[in-house]
């Protein structure tokens, strides 16, 4: 009964270490899910200057750089659904998923060019923060690497 217990608290505690890192990329996700569907400027500029780590802001020479970045995305995207469509890779500092344009149904399977690859790689020290931006892509991209 003891070796139960301790299992079942072990169980309980590793799951609720997961789930605290899983919410600080699921914060960032939906935030970005929101701006991608937002579609301004100001959404972008707003997205990094909230969740690009400090140091990483401080040293940016190039902030108009990555607003385009994210603007291509969203415009040869467009909107996108709040689903995760497949999550590729969860560890404690990163998190890959598939996320589908607006629209798109999951059945029949999806073409790989309505799926969007969303990576987040947390800050280490401080998981509310992004190590570096985004990547982001078309699934048929990732795919022809």
């Amino acid at each position: 009964m003891k070796t139960v217990l301790l299992l079942l608290l072990f169980t309980l505690n590793i799951q609720s270490h997961q789930e605290k890192v899983s919410d600080d990329a699921k914060v960032i996700l939906e935030a970005w899910v929101e701006t991608q569907n937002n579609g301004t400027d100001e959404a972008i500029t707003s997205f990094i200057k909230t969740y690009y780590k400090p140091s990483l802001l401080a040293q940016m020479k190039n902030f108009e750089d990555h607003v385009k970045f994210y603007r291509q995305v969203i415009d040869e995207f467009g909107p996108i659904q709040k689903v995760i469509f497949e999550e590729m890779e969860s560890t404690k500092t990163k998190l890959k998923v598939q996320l589908l344009k607006e629209g798109t149904p999951l059945v029949p399977t999806p073409q790989p060019e309505e799926i969007l690859v969303v990576e987040i790689d947390l800050d280490a020290k401080n998981p509310k923060f992004l190590e570096r931006g985004l990547g982001m892509g078309a699934l048929i991209c990732y795919i022809k690497r």
